[in-house]
């Protein structure tokens, strides 16, 4: 299979299975498990030695833990206090870190960071789908499609204008191919395509101001998400964070923007009492 003909058929395969578990509670509550499963496999693959795998095991047990139970929260009013039960694997985690990093004193810090880099997005995400305590797919959908075609626009703009010799570069120590008019092109296409998503299905739950405003928060963060892995990985030395998806690399390289996003997505909508 040729490498266009094979990053297409998979990125549709990908697409069909984000949007499809969007739709329905429990197939996000499926998505949001397999993303906390995988995204953690991809993380600590590239940053935690072989002896603090129990410890990453732990973490991710955690992470488990609080999606599922604050999933129950939203969908079916579990109270939110059960949520603490977390915290259980993250103890266990810190005995073990104990007996593991004794000898010479190591503190693997990288062990506990996709709490902060993974549970918290896919926690707004789920936050994001209960708007006012009733679950809708349109604005989880409407924020994924912002960022999806800001990076199509980052990509068209960038390869199309921003490789010639006199383009200015955006960060060229972590990613020497992206430049500033790659960016205005992602921003513009984010602009455009929060006035279609607004003008479609997303007026229901928010008015077209506040799709403008996510569309600006998609292009200023979005490219941050995406440079951060990109630290990730030449920390790791590896190209892609994994070769889950043929023609695309891991998980982590689909959904870095996303992870940046989704949290301050929610805070921004929060400020304004509209989730």
């Amino acid at each position: 299979m040729g490498t266009l003909l094979k990053r297409t058929v998979f990125g549709l395969l990908f697409t069909l299975v984000v949007v499809g578990g969007l739709l329905t509670p429990w197939g996000l509550l499926a998505l949001v498990v397999l993303l906390s499963v995988l995204l953690g496999y991809e993380f600590f693959k590239m940053t935690v030695e072989a002896r603090f795998r129990k410890e990453a095991v732990c973490i991710s047990l955690a992470s488990l833990t609080a999606l599922v139970l604050l999933f129950f929260h939203f969908q079916a009013g579990l109270p939110l206090r059960f949520v603490g039960l977390a915290f259980i694997p993250v103890a266990l985690a810190h005995i073990l870190l104990l007996f593991d990093a004794a000898q010479d004193h190591a503190f693997p810090a990288a062990v506990y960071f996709p709490l902060l880099y993974f549970t918290l997005p896919l926690a707004a995400a789920l936050w994001l789908a209960w708007p006012g305590g009733v679950f809708t797919w349109r604005l989880l959908l409407g924020l994924i499609v912002l960022l999806w075609l800001n990076d199509i626009g980052a990509y068209v703009f960038g390869m199309s204008m921003g490789q010639r010799p006199d383009s200015r570069k955006l960060f060229p120590a972590l990613s020497p191919k992206k430049s500033w008019i790659g960016v205005v092109g992602g921003t513009l296409f984010s602009f455009l395509t929060a006035w279609v998503v607004s003008a479609t299905f997303g007026a229901a739950v928010l008015p077209r101001v506040h799709w403008f405003a996510l569309a600006l928060l998609v292009s200023v963060f979005g490219v941050l998400g995406d440079l951060y892995e990109s630290l990730l990985k030449r920390h790791a030395g590896v190209k892609d964070a994994s070769q889950l998806i043929p023609g695309h690399g891991g998980l982590l390289d689909r959904f870095d923007d996303v992870l940046f996003v989704l949290p301050l997505a929610a805070l921004y909508l929060s400020l304004f009492s509209l989730l």
